[in-house]
């Protein structure tokens, strides 16, 4: 895993060029911006919980948050892409980490707690994995399990049309003109889950978190 360090200056490098790729090759609607905090949280880390449809949904989340929170967040990515030369400055970056195939859930659930703890703040995909048919998947424990074991701020994210851009297992796809696609953000309110939090940590603790960020992201998906 990737040392924990925030690269600002990196970040502020990554953005411009991700704004104009973003902006020349597709269209970006972007709704909710003003519920991430401006400079984050004095006293809790922040997770921007999305729905996962392409490699390029950190990257979009990231731009679309900025300058808002204009301290990058921590996000997983696939160790592949770090073989792509042009992408690394970007991947550094807008501070992903790579996750190699065979990696333990429960090892980058560790790291992302340990992020949150130490002053940073992350995006996590609730689902595991970026979902092959473009439908929402159930959430899988281990959001839940960072939730509870950081007490942060969630804030539900849903990302529309990056698997038409970037689908699974395909290049990207461009397009000018009128021809352009039209890739969609929205953040919703922070989650209130204080009652959860008073619970006792275990699976049936997470998974219950769990399940109520995906009912946030299905109801943020619902009105793009």
């Amino acid at each position: 895993m990737a040392k924990i360090r925030i690269k600002i200056m990196l970040h502020l490098y990554a953005i411009p060029i991700l704004l104009f790729f973003f902006n020349i090759c597709y269209r970006v609607k972007i709704w909710g911006k003003k519920h991430v905090p401006a400079k984050g949280c004095d006293d809790k880390g922040i997770i921007v919980m999305s729905n996962h449809r392409s490699h390029l949904d950190p990257f979009l989340i990231g731009v679309s948050a900025f300058p808002r929170f204009y301290k990058p967040f921590f996000y997983p990515a696939d160790a592949k892409l770090w073989k792509l030369p042009l992408f690394r400055p970007i991947l550094h970056g807008m501070n992903c980490f790579p996750v190699f195939k065979g990696s333990k859930s429960m090892d980058i659930i560790k790291y992302h707690i340990v992020v949150i703890k130490r002053g940073g703040s992350v995006c996590y995909f609730p689902e595991g994995a970026r979902t092959k048919d473009g439908k929402l998947q159930p959430g899988k424990l281990g959001a839940g399990l960072i939730a509870h074991s950081t007490k942060a701020l969630v804030i539900p994210c849903a990302v529309k049309n990056t698997e038409i851009a970037m689908p699974v297992g395909k290049p990207f796809t461009l397009g000018g003109g009128s021809r352009r696609i039209t890739l969609k953000v929205k953040f919703g309110p922070p989650l209130d889950l204080r009652r959860y939090y008073k619970l006792p940590s275990s699976k049936e603790t997470s998974q219950k978190i769990s399940d109520l960020i995906m009912v946030e992201i299905a109801k943020l998906l619902d009105t793009m």
